[in-house]
């Protein structure tokens, strides 16, 4: 090792220390440190100072370049030459690298680690072979990561600016070239209580700051963000600031490296929105209130908004405690602590979640690589603490370092010191400090983290406890110490000394507990990053698990304690390196060497136990065998003859004679570090010269082989010059052959034109001869017709001289002529007259014949479809007259098949007849049991042949093939040897044609790895052709793009390409082409032993032509027939089916088989039985009214799997069982059937008692019709049965206080369910919990169309946009489809739906979800929509369950549509809009429907569908819990796209519209109308009401007011008001806090007048009759103004209560309520009406109410004209005054009540000390009892006496009082109405008392 230092600045390597001890280390140390020289090595140990400055140069890239492939010790100390050593060592040691940094807080791990790793990622880019994950490189990765998990991981500690709080394991995997291919970041035990609590002059996570410094203002504004010093999680510390920190900065470099790492803007978006919402919930206060209350909503209502939760949900989390008792679900209210602790843990949890994602993110950066040569890991864990106050994070740190210190402990001396003294060195151990008892006393079986984790396990545990459980165990322990001052601490002695740790909080942050009910709120969190974060986190409990679930949730210790084991085997695996870290003071300032300090780290780090071993010691250490080939290049001559270990030793001596620096042990060289760079410099050197050797002959070899390439090429350049050659030579002789060629055509041609030309010339002198003879004979022509022509003329001229002789002649004859002439005309006329009417005849006798020829073809046609209609009508004769004969053979066959079982059961065996006896003994029944599973849990698996009778005109037998399977007997038409088969399309040929001629039906039949096809499915069917799937190409889906034909459905096929041809199949479902594509693919794909476990499922049901459950069968038994000798039967409640083997063997072993199937006994290991015991089972059929007489006690046996029961305890015979999963359930033991089994076995058995002889119903069983002779001893069993439970209810009548009656739970299956029933409560508890244990233990069961959802959104996360087109592309479940749905897409509970949706026609999950989808698919059928779309809305209001399996329907039935815009479609997006409004889906479901509306929205954006989808995509993001599916006008509105009005009612009758939503609170409304009105600064809270005439209910601020629609419609619907009154929403005052200050001229003083005007109109105002008719007087002046002469008050009840004349009246004795109805009901029954206060039943009373009133006016009618009289004489008396002036004596009246503001109710009591009808009077201040009508109270109640108050029963109201013994009980209908008033009262008084604590504590500070 070279030497680089000088006495000025101390050694470089402390091993060359001449004294070694603490002072020489020290005095080095602090040189060095004076000197900037920050890094010393200890042999390869790497000791660095912290400067706490910056050090111009020492990190440079020329300085990672002077330290590249160089030595340790061949440059001064540095950490890269730790990093360069670690990087060349993987190859070099041939084994994973690791670095292990160390130290105290503040002593510059993190820096260190950012050093080795740039250097490293240096390394990476110099090998020139960068490796990239997409866009960007690893090394870039791994570099930017650091800022992101420095500013979520770092926080300023009152030791270091920058101080990790957390633990990380950064491991870097390389190629065998050097570059960096991949990593993983693993951290360790985040300190989340940071981020709610810091101590003085510390600071929270840095990132809190970086946001509130470095985000613009209009972001923060988004977040609602304000200074930081407003935030509680910000300020506690007092240290906001630091200016040795750029938190601008730092928020840039974050935010530029989440972009580089690929976070998305919505993802980086979401990370600043639940930071600000932490810190939101921070400013989060509570109030005692009856429990802990929000103070303020404003902080909270901002956080809910920023995590896209419900307010009002959040706000129920952090307050209340909800718990399932029993099946009720119970909340309970927190106290202030309580609620605080709510609060910090939500954002402890947030914070925590949220660092998890961030570091899983990094990691899907820089995600491993499967083909790594090596790698290297840089641990950077917090350093040791030791604070004023340690508390469970430092426990936990102090272990963690522990065991780092244990391992260096182990590399460093121990395992160094054994190996040599194991191989024989000369050597003297070396003492160190061993932690081993230490770690002993923290770790062992019974050591301080198991005592921790054993009380974290118990909820009555408690940190002092926990204390003394510690000192009772360790309290002797040297190394743990227990303060004699302090009550709440515990110290151990660690390697770096005593830390003493406060248990205070210990179990609670060991626990770590997340309460369920902030939990399910955040899993409902619109925000998928929200609900990505808490997916995978579990419940804390289940309903009734209590404690249960404690112990099964690992806590934070153990879960650290095993992350730790795993990170110290992953270092165990690695070559270490090792930095110990020191820092220089705790002052943090540079150029300060704390002495002292310093020399404390040394001494428990074992720094000089570290020289001295680093000097002493050998670190380099090689066998034998591997010395010598490393450095056989040194090895010379005849050495290499030698052994391993004389090589060695030769080599050893050649460079150190004395041995100084090497020894040799028993199988290894050890040497130290000076003599191995001393070997790998030579070697270097050695290697370079044979290298020379090596290239000089490499070089020699590669140009001979150059020279022959080149000999090769020579030749082939000649060849082809000769071969150019004698083509041009060729080329040559061919163009001279052409050339020859060419004239000897020429001269041909030349000698045939020459020919053609002389007879050319031939030719046309013959043409001009004959022109010539032509025109000669023309010319004599011309003479000759000259001539002619003189000839012509001379006769011409003696013509005319005869013309003139003959003219008088002529004229005579002309005349005549003309005569005859004009004869012929008219005759010729008259032919043709008559030859049109000749074709005028023959044409209409053509038209007649034609018509007739029609008329002909028409009776033809008529004829033919006569005989059609008669042939069809002889047919469908026929076909009647044939199903009469069939139906009549049905019945003779029924009529013999019961002669064959009355011959039957004759001849049944004695053994038979002993089961029917030992039945007839059973307790209560005389029935079978009901039809369910009987199968023996031992797998059976029977087949074969047999021949079955069936059915039919001959009652034939048949051959089929029968299988005994899974509970199931099925038969087939031939043997199953196929995996699949069934009917498919298949083209003809290749895919050139599409006619559907070349379309063929064909048989399917796949066997091994060969489809075959035939051209039917019998057994002799021909075979048209074979695929072999092995060897086909492709199997893939062609839904899309193939032709439509008629018969074939579209959408539904599949592609086999084989090497010539192409196979389209179709199918006629999605599901059966889906299952063909399926088996298919697993088939090509599928390994021999894969085949092998198919054909083992060749059975499959499908394919089955008939089937029967085992359970069914009630016995097996042979038939004796002549001509049937192997014919035995199975007979069933219903039917016999007749079978027969092919010999007496077959037929032994299948009645062997089922009757071992059906009747087998089991044993059980004691462990795997859960429960039994005795339960009574209800069989099929079974009533109420019939309980004692269809019940059976059996014996229940609950396993891990299923639950089954026998007739008795010895387990002779299985009956049935239930095989549980996850969809199975069990409901609850329930009090009230619990009573009404009592009242009916009751019944029953005093019914059968009295009339025993009787059958109840007056009929037997058709089995006991046919064996009369067991009647007798049945009845008697009745007899016996009746009389026992007589007796036994008789007993239960006489003993106090029982209750007759069996508590019933029922357990549903897939197959059927049992109806249990148990007389004691506490069993029927215990088997519902057991039971559900089990059924909560099973996995999820998943559906296929689940799992491509998740395959889809992993391929969405990916944004592989092909992959999710592929998927869907491949399967046709998730595309529409014509054909009706057979099985829903996601799994449903079993069992049938119960409670009150069964009075609806529900029937099952699963058939519901089926007429769901054949809804949908007729949606488009329906003229109007309205009523299928609120059909489907109030189905899934009722069954929950559905919700998921709807929105996967509507979402199915919209992908994949040919026409967007079709009707059909239309209507499925609107159904969609209108789920989207109404509820919610599952988280699972609400990502995928999400994503669908995105997909759809890309692919059609101008579509009509598009605009539905961005509603309903905006739907979602604000839908709240409903309790009511939407009204018809929500429907319209959503249909519309737009907002819905209602119309909101004051006094007056003044009333305004206002635009609403689906999801606008009735808080939103108030808070709307309150500023619209200007009643922001009001005295005194407004609310909202729901009314109908007299009858009200304040509407909770969280009620959305869609849902207060719906109800007014259905109240509407069913004729429900207040005397026809409409039901209205109406704006009123609900709590008067100061009447007094309100101002005469405001708004809020008309709502006074108003109000108080009601109260004396409702008869709430106790006053005198003259003052009452005072006041109605002022009211009609204020109304009117002065009384006119004739003026008459029309309604008395307007301004006068009118009650108070009737208050007397004898015709009534019941008392009414405020609605004018019958106000006392029957204790036991409970509000049947949706509102909680207004019953149906109330309602419907109303119209009785106001018949009678009409009749009291009648009876009463002097009264109130005498009363009318006297207030318009009063009225009279006011004239001249105003209507203020009116108003004003209005109020100062009803203002001289002291009470006045409090409301006053109608109860009644039984308390002897108060009378029956009492006014509860609730105040601002006390709750006043009244004696009804008197204005003094009775009784006074503070708020501050009242311990609490609410209705334990419905109409019932109870308040407990302070130092009262009896609680004050009151009977009325409105008992939540005064519990929410006495509620808001008491708020407000709180609110004031916290205002007043805090303004006195700010006007003393």
């Amino acid at each position: 090792m070279a030497d680089h230092h000088s006495q000025a600045v101390g050694l470089e390597d402390m091993a060359k220390l001449t004294e070694l001890n603490d002072e020489s280390i020290l005095k080095n140390l602090k040189l060095r440190y004076e000197n900037d020289q920050i890094y010393t090595y200890i042999g390869s140990i790497l000791a660095a100072v912290n400067p706490y400055k910056s050090i111009p140069g020492i990190y440079d890239k020329a300085v990672m370049e002077r330290y590249n492939k160089q030595h340790i010790g061949d440059l001064p100390p540095h950490i890269y030459a730790i990093a360069n050593d670690t990087y060349y060592s993987m190859w070099k040691r041939n084994e994973p690298q690791c670095v292990l940094i160390s130290g105290e807080s503040g002593a510059g791990k993190t820096e260190s680690t950012k050093f080795i790793l740039n250097y490293l990622s240096e390394m990476s880019q110099a090998s020139g072979q960068g490796h990239h994950h997409g866009e960007i490189s690893v090394e870039d990765a791994i570099l930017e990561s650091s800022p992101i998990m420095e500013a979520f991981g770092n926080a300023k500690t009152v030791y270091n600016n920058n101080s990790s709080r957390f633990g990380k394991f950064i491991q870097l995997q390389f190629s065998d070239a050097g570059n960096i291919t991949g990593g993983l970041i693993q951290d360790y035990l985040l300190e989340k209580n940071r981020v709610v609590g810091q101590n003085p002059d510390e600071r929270n996570y840095h990132i809190f700051y970086c946001i509130m410094a470095g985000m613009p203002d209009e972001s923060k504004n988004s977040l609602r963000l304000g200074n930081p010093e407003n935030y509680r999680y910000l300020n506690q510390s007092g240290c906001i600031w630091d200016q040795t920190l750029d938190d601008k900065t730092s928020f840039d470099h974050v935010l530029n490296a989440m972009q580089v790492m690929k976070f998305s803007t919505e993802q980086i978006q979401d990370v600043l929105s639940l930071l600000a919402a932490i810190l939101h919930i921070g400013n989060v206060e509570f109030i005692t209130a009856g429990g802990a209350q929000v103070k303020d909503m404003q902080s909270l209502e901002i956080a809910a908004s920023l995590l896209n939760v419900d307010e009002y949900q959040l706000s129920d989390g952090l307050t209340l405690k909800t718990r399932s008792l029993r099946g009720e679900i119970i909340s309970t209210p927190l106290d202030v602590q309580q609620a605080t602790n709510a609060r910090d843990s939500l954002a402890m949890n947030l914070y925590g979640r949220c660092f998890k994602w961030i570091i899983k993110r990094i990691n899907s950066r820089i995600k491993l690589s499967q083909d790594a040569f090596s790698s290297v890991g840089v641990l950077d864990i917090f350093g040791f603490e030791n604070f004023s106050t340690n508390r469970f994070e430092q426990f936990n740190i102090n272990f963690a370092n522990e065991k780092l210190q244990e391992y260096f402990n182990k590399h460093i001396f121990s395992l160094e010191q054994h190996e040599y003294n194991s191989e024989g060195l000369n050597w003297v151990d070396i003492d160190y400090q061993d932690n081993g008892e230490c770690l002993d006393l923290i770790e062992r079986k019974l050591g301080i983290l198991a005592i921790i984790d054993e009380e974290s396990r118990f909820p009555k545990a408690s940190d002092s406890t926990l204390l003394d459980k510690l000192h009772s165990n360790h309290g002797k322990n040297v190394f743990y110490s227990k303060p004699r001052v302090s009550n709440t601490q515990f110290g151990i002695q660690h390697y770096a000394g005593e830390v003493l740790y406060d248990t205070t909080g210990f179990l609670e942050k060991n626990r770590d507990t997340f309460p369920d009910d902030l939990l399910h709120t955040l899993k409902e969190s619109r925000s998928d990053f929200i609900y990505d974060l808490f997916e995978m986190v579990l419940s804390m409990s289940k309903p009734g698990e209590g404690s249960k679930a404690m112990r099964k949730k690992p806590t934070v210790s153990s879960q650290f304690q095993e992350s730790l084991h795993a990170l110290m085997a992953t270092l165990n695996m690695c070559n270490p390196y090792f930095v110990r870290c020191v820092k220089p003071n705790p002052l943090k300032i540079p150029n300060n060497f704390d002495t002292q300090l310093v020399l404390n780290q040394l001494r428990y780090s074992g720094m000089l136990e570290t020289v001295k071993i680093r000097r002493a010691g050998f670190p380099v250490r090689r066998l034998f065998a591997e010395f010598a080939k490393r450095y056989q290049a040194l090895i010379q001559g005849q050495e290499h003859q030698l052994s391993a270990q004389d090589q060695c030793s030769t080599l050893l001596i050649k460079y150190d004679s004395s041995k100084a620096q090497w020894q040799m042990g028993h199988s290894k060289v050890f040497m130290k570090e000076i003599l191995e760079n001393a070997l790998e410099i030579e070697r270097g050197i050695q290697l370079s010269v044979l290298a020379t050797k090596i290239q000089a002959f490499a070089r020699g070899f590669i140009a001979r082989q150059v020279y022959k390439r080149e000999i090769r090429r020579i030749v082939i350049v000649q060849s082809l010059v000769r071969s150019f050659l004698c083509e041009i030579s060729y080329l040559r002789v061919r163009a001279a052959i052409i050339t020859f060629q060419k004239f000897e055509r020429g001269r041909v041609a030349r000698r045939l034109l020459a020919h053609l030309k002389e007879e050319k010339r031939k030719e046309e002198e013959r043409l001009a001869e004959e022109q010539r003879r032509r025109e000669e004979e023309e010319k004599r022509e011309l003479e000759r017709l000259k001539a002619e022509e003189k000839i012509r003329e001379l006769a011409e001229l003696e013509r005319k001289l005869e013309e003139e002789a003959r003219q008088r002649q002529a004229e005579e004859d002309e005349a005549k002529r003309q005569q005859e002439e004009q004869k012929k005309a008219d005759f010729e006329r008259a032919l043709e007259l008559s030859q049109l009417q000749k074709e005028k005849e023959e044409e209409a006798r053509k038209k007649a014949h034609e018509e007739e020829l029609r008329l002909e073809e028409e009776r033809r046609l008529l004829a033919i479809e006569e005989e059609r209609l008669r042939k069809e009508d002889e047919e469908r004769q026929l076909m009647e007259e044939i199903q009469q004969r069939e139906e009549e053979l049905d019945r003779l066959q029924k009529e013999a098949l019961e002669r064959a079982e009355k011959q039957i059961l004759h001849e049944l065996d004695s053994s038979l007849m002993q089961a029917r006896e030992f039945e007839e003994e059973s307790i209560i029944g005389e029935e079978d049991d009901d039809n369910i599973s009987r199968k023996s849990d031992d797998a059976q698996y029977f087949e074969g042949f047999l021949s079955m009778k069936c059915g039919g005109l001959g009652n034939s037998w048949k051959k089929r093939w029968f299988v005994l399977r899974d509970e199931s007997l099925m038969w087939f038409r031939n043997k199953q040897e196929a995996l699949k088969s069934g009917w498919l399309m298949k083209k003809g040929g290749g895919t050139s044609t599409v006619g559907r001629r070349n379309w063929k039906k064909r048989f399917f039949v796949l066997k091994d790895t060969t489809l075959a096809y035939y051209n039917s499915d019998a057994n002799d069917a021909k075979l048209l052709g074979k695929i072999d799937i092995r060897a086909a190409k492709e199997i893939s889906d062609s839904s899309e793009g193939h032709h439509k034909l008629k018969g074939v459905s579209e959408g539904c096929s599949l592609d086999i390409r084989t090497e010539d041809r192409v196979f389209q199949l179709v199918a006629d479902t999605d599901d059966e082409i889906s299952e063909w594509y399926s088996i298919l693919t697993r088939v090509k794909n599928a390994q021999d032993y894969e085949l092998k476990q198919m054909h083992d499922e060749e059975a499959n049901p499908r394919n089955a032509i008939g089937s029967l459950d085992v359970a069914l069968i009630d016995s097996v038994i042979p038939v004796k027939l002549a001509a049937k000798p192997n014919a035995f039967d199975i007979i069933t409640a219903e039917r016999i089916i007749n079978l027969m083997g092919e010999n007496p063997e077959s037929m032994n072993e299948w009645f062997h088989a089922l009757t071992h199937y059906h009747k087998g006994q089991h044993t059980y290991k004691k462990e795997d039985i859960l429960m039994s015991g005795w339960l009574t089972k209800e069989t099929h059929g079974g009533t109420l009214a019939r309980a004692g007489a269809n019940r059976k006690k059996r014996y229940f046996i609950l396993t891990s799997n299923s639950l089954d029961y026998y007739r008795n305890v010895d387990l002779q015979q299985k009956l049935g069982a239930i095989a549980l999963n996850s969809l199975c359930s069990v409901t609850v033991p329930d009090e009230k059937s619990m009573k009404e089994e009592g009242y009916q076995v009751a019944q029953t058995v005093n019914g059968s008692a009295a009339g025993s002889n009787h059958s109840p119903n007056g009929s037997i069983s058709s089995l006991d019709s046919v064996t009369t002779n067991n009647l007798s001893n049945s009845s008697n069993g009745v007899n016996r049965s009746s009389s026992r439970m007589a007796t036994l209810i008789r007993r239960r009548k006489t003993s106090k206080g029982a209750t007759i009656g069996y508590w019933k739970f029922t357990v549903h299956g897939r197959r059927c369910s049992f109806n249990l029933f148990t007389s004691s409560h506490d069993e029927a508890w215990k088997w519902t919990y057991a039971i559900q244990d089990v059924i909560d233990s099973k996995p999820q069961l998943e559906t296929p169309f689940q799992i491509l959802i998740k395959d889809m959104r992993e391929a969405s996360s990916n944004n592989d946009i092909a992959q999710v087109e592929r998927t869907y592309r491949l399967n046709p479940i998730l595309r529409t489809t014509p054909h009706p749905l057979k099985t829903p897409l996601l799994p449903l509970p079993y069992g049938q739906i119960v409670s009150s949706h069964h009075e609806k026609g529900y029937t099952t999950l699963h058939e519901e979800a089926v007429k769901i989808f054949n809804s949908l698919q007729g949606s488009e059928m329906s003229p109007d929509p309205m009523p299928l779309i609120q059909g489907i809305l109030q189905t899934c209001h009722d069954l929950k369950p559905l919700r998921d399996e709807v929105y996967c329907q509507v979402v199915k039935q919209s992908t994949g549509v040919q026409d967007p815009d079709s009707l059909g479609n239309l209507r499925n997006w609107q159904i969609l809009a209108c789920l989207c409004c109404s509820f919610l889906p599952s988280r699972s479901i609400l990502r995928y429907v999400r994503f669908h509306i995105k997909r759809q929205t890309d692919l059609h954006p101008n579509s009509q569908i598009a605009q539905y989808a961005v509603f309903a995509a905006e739907c979602l993001k604000r839908t709240r819990m409903r309790e009511f599916g939407p009204s018809r006008q929500e429907i319209v509105a959503i249909l519309g796209r737009r907002e819905m009005t209602a119309k909101v009612y004051c006094h007056g009758e003044g009333s305004c519209q206002i635009s609403i939503n689906s999801a606008t609170t009735a808080g939103q409304v108030v808070h709307t109308l309150v500023k619209g009105m200007g009643l922001d600064r009001c005295y005194n809270r407004f609310a909202l009401y729901e009314r109908s005439g007299q009858v009200e209910k304040a509407i909770e601020d969280r009620t959305v007011i869609a849902d207060i629609l719906s109800k007014f419609e259905r109240y509407k619907a069913r004729g429900l008001s207040d005397r026809g009154k409409p039901w209205q929403l109406f704006f009123k005052l609900f709590c008067f806090l100061d009447t007094k200050r309100v101002p005469r001229e405001s708004v809020e003083y008309s709502f006074l007048f108003e109000q108080a005007c009601e109260d004396v109109i409702m008869g709430l105002y106790p006053a005198s009759p003259e003052k009452l008719i005072h006041l109605a007087a002022l009211r009609m002046q204020f109304v009117k103004g002065d009384c006119g002469q004739n003026d008459w008050i029309r309604d008395l009840s307007e301004v006068y209560p009118t009650g108070k004349l009737k208050a007397d009246k004898p015709a009534k004795k019941n008392d009414t309520d405020f609605g004018g109805f019958p106000m006392k009901q029957d204790k036991e029954n409970i509000f049947t009406g949706t509102l909680r206060g207004i019953g149906i039943g109330t309602l419907r009373k109303l119209h009785k109410a106001a018949s009678d009133d009409n009749i009291l006016d009648s009876v009463y009618a002097d009264e109130i004209s005498a009363t009318t009289s006297s207030i318009i004489d009063k009225w009279r008396t006011l004239k001249g005054m105003s209507s203020e002036h009116a108003q004003e004596v209005y109020m100062s009246l009803i203002m001289q009540w002291p009470y006045y503001g409090a409301r006053l109710f109608e109860v009644e009591t039984r308390d002897s000390q108060y009378p029956p009808e009492l006014w509860l009077a609730i105040g601002s201040k006390v709750v006043a009892i009244h004696r009804k009508g008197e204005t003094q109270p009775i009784d006074e109640i503070p708020y501050e006496k009242i311990l609490s108050f609410g209705a334990p029963i419905p109409n019932e109201y109870k308040i407990v009082v302070e130092g009262r013994r009896q609680e004050l009980t009151f009977e009325t209908t409105q008992v939540f109405e005064i519990a929410k008033l006495m509620k808001a009262y008491i708020n407000e008084i709180v609110r004031k008392r916290q205002s007043v604590m805090s303004n006195i504590s700010n006007g003393y500070s």
